[in-house]
């Protein structure tokens, strides 16, 4: 379960983006040519999540596109099933594994496979590099070569706007969050920050609850806080397959009128706003792109040229409302002019 959960910690403001045109574009400049022959294993955190799946598709298709052999492994949401989809990268004669939304920490045997077999894994959706705060492995353990995503706390920043200007600034908010992935303290520690300057707003001691209660007794202690503060009028989640359970059971438990805010875009969270069900909005961020960025940073990688600065490459986000949602059963891409400045560095 933790790993399910690792890619969803993510939220911007309104109607603002890092990426709205091709003159916006915040990727890199310096040209990488594309190495051709390659063999690619990306492994998901949880096929059954989008936002895992997404980046890997575009991987895919952007390795067919280059002459590449892209293979996509479920890692089944536990360490153990990603474990061993790593092990089979190496046996499989893999140049390069790809994990998304897969926690370093979860994949030591892994990774060491890899290492000894010369193997580079690189990743996306962890908040373990810049533009986030660098997390340094514990002594002896290993990590990726580099990590693709958003700038957490500018999302958490703007999250808080989104709320502030929604609420009149007068918000009385829950906050929840999840102290098991460093993307979503950045987050918190963002939000927190951007709330701070709402001065007639209030904010609740922070809410903590684990992926493994996401299924079980998230929803419960939802409501319970609720019916403990039935002046709170925003919740804050702080990646949508918890606010997914949360909306559930505020729903069933008739918490109509409490506005939820969560993360990642899922399209079943962006139907609850579409519908009118609780949830009014949520971050989005270009899964496409990311699979974009994570090619350009392995290229770099394996040209042995300076990787990008900083390693997100510009990630795009916005907070999507009932005004500006992407049409039904589609997620939310920046303007795609952006693949052809990747392929022109790429030739």
């Amino acid at each position: 379960m933790k790993n399910l959960i690792a890619a969803t910690a993510l939220l911007a403001g309104v109607s603002c983006a890092t990426l709205a045109s091709a003159q916006d574009f915040k990727g890199p400049t310096e040209p990488a040519k594309a190495p051709s022959n390659l063999n690619v294993t990306v492994v998901t955190c949880f096929s059954v999540l989008h936002g895992c799946v997404a980046p890997a598709d575009a991987i895919k298709e952007i390795g067919g596109k280059l002459g590449w052999n892209v293979t996509v492994l479920d890692g089944g949401g536990n360490a153990r099933q990603q474990n061993a989809a790593m092990l089979d990268a190496v046996s499989s004669g893999a140049n390069v594994i790809v994990n998304i939304a897969i926690d370093p920490n979860l994949v030591q045997l892994g990774l060491g496979a890899a290492k000894k077999a010369n193997i580079p894994v690189v990743s996306g959706s962890n908040g373990i590099d810049s533009p986030n705060p660098t997390a340094k492995p514990a002594e002896g353990a290993l990590s990726y070569a580099f990590d693709v995503a958003p700038d957490y706390a500018a999302l958490g920043r703007e999250a808080a706007e989104w709320i502030i200007k929604d609420s009149s600034g007068k918000a009385k908010v829950a906050v929840f969050s999840d102290k098991e992935f460093p993307s979503v303290l950045a987050l918190q520690t963002g939000l927190l920050d951007g709330l701070k300057a709402c001065k007639d707003c209030t904010v609740s001691d922070l809410q903590y609850f684990t992926g493994s209660q996401v299924g079980t007794t998230l929803g419960q202690q939802t409501v319970g806080y609720l019916r403990a503060n039935p002046d709170t009028e925003y919740l804050f989640s702080p990646f949508d397959p918890a606010a997914a359970a949360q909306v559930t059971a505020l729903q069933l438990a008739n918490f109509g009128t409490v506005k939820v805010v969560s993360v990642l875009g899922n399209q079943q969270n962006l139907d609850f706003i579409r519908s009118g069900r609780i949830q009014v909005a949520d971050a989005a961020y270009d899964n496409r792109y990311m699979g974009f960025a994570i090619v350009d940073q392995t290229i770099r990688l394996l040209n042995k040229q300076h990787l990008a600065e900083p390693r997100g490459e510009g990630l795009p986000f916005i907070v999507l409302n009932k005004d500006n949602l992407p049409p039904t059963g589609t997620d939310w891409t920046a303007a795609p002019d952006y693949q052809e400045k990747f392929y022109a560095l790429w030739k």
